[in-house]
């Protein structure tokens, strides 16, 4: 496992010129010819289900893209331009961050703490203006769930007064974000080829998982050479994370919590990169709004 942690700026435009892009861009990309992958010929390996649309391109149509080789656009990635494909493998990476105690200062705890008793207060009060509407099982189960959300915000509030008892945590491991990512190998010279790996587009999806706005991939195949041949999870995370007892349910990541014993656990998980984004491959199992962001 290599920890990586990857920061990229994005490029920013007038609205116009990147409207602009955009509508030449996804003009092409409807216009241009489709290859389908053929599995009995191609020299290729994986599945891609779950990232955005995937479209592969002959590299011979690769010269119609160059206005947008540099194009920074958020919805439609020419994955490989320049780099035209002879071997493809896909394969899913779990991305995630985990910040330790000692990573952590007293402000961002307790601003952490405080944001999450400030929202479970304010589900607390919307379930308590609409209870009055409800009767038998549904009156129930919702005072039930006022009470655990009364019970959650003590047990945080008394968190926040004790911060030097706790020791504490910050990871979004469980929410389980996966990557489609690419490994492909390419031509660069009459005998050598070289490797290299790109993330695929996801489509962006709402709360319930219902696909919101697509995203395209477009994968550039040099057809003379992709029929030939060429040359776990983390368990010291999942066991690290399992020893705090107090753990927020929402946000992208989650506060972990548990009362400090009498010498820092700090070093129980000393093989992962404090504060680092760690990419954990997997190899995994087809294709298949609008395009602004």
């Amino acid at each position: 496992m290599a920890a990586q942690k990857i920061s990229r700026k994005r490029k920013t435009y007038e609205p116009t010129d990147y409207a602009r892009l955009l509508r030449g861009l996804i003009q092409l990309m409807k216009v241009v010819n489709k290859l389908q992958p053929d599995r009995n010929t191609w020299d290729i390996e994986g599945e891609w289900n779950g990232t955005g649309v995937i479209y592969f391109v002959d590299s011979r149509d690769q010269s119609l893209f160059a206005e947008y080789e540099h194009f920074d656009c958020r919805t439609i990635k020419l994955v490989n331009f320049g780099k035209p494909a002879t071997r493809l493998t896909f394969f899913k990476k779990h991305k995630y961050i985990l910040l330790k105690n000692s990573d952590l200062t007293r402000e961002d705890k307790e601003q952490r703490i405080t944001n999450y008793i400030n929202e479970l207060t304010v589900k607390r009060a919307i379930k308590l203006d609409k209870i009055n509407k409800l009767t038998g099982a549904a009156l129930s189960d919702e005072r039930g769930m006022i009470g655990m959300m009364e019970q959650e915000i003590k047990t945080w509030q008394d968190v926040l007064r004790n911060l030097e008892h706790y020791d504490f945590a910050v990871s979004n491991y469980r929410r389980d974000y996966q990557y489609v990512t690419l490994n492909y190998k390419y031509r660069t010279s009459e005998q050598e080829y070289a490797n290299a790996q790109e993330h695929l587009l996801n489509p962006q999806r709402d709360g319930q998982g219902v696909i919101t706005q697509q995203r395209y991939n477009l994968i550039f195949v040099d057809t003379r050479e992709i029929s030939r041949e060429h040359p776990h999870q983390h368990k010291e995370i999942e066991n690290f994370l399992n020893n705090f007892s107090l753990i927020t349910q929402t946000g992208k990541q989650q506060l972990y919590a548990r009362p400090k014993p009498p010498e820092s656990l700090d070093e129980e998980l000393n093989s992962v990169a404090s504060s680092q984004k760690i990419d954990v491959t997997q190899p995994k199992q087809d294709f298949p709004k609008s395009l602004f962001d």
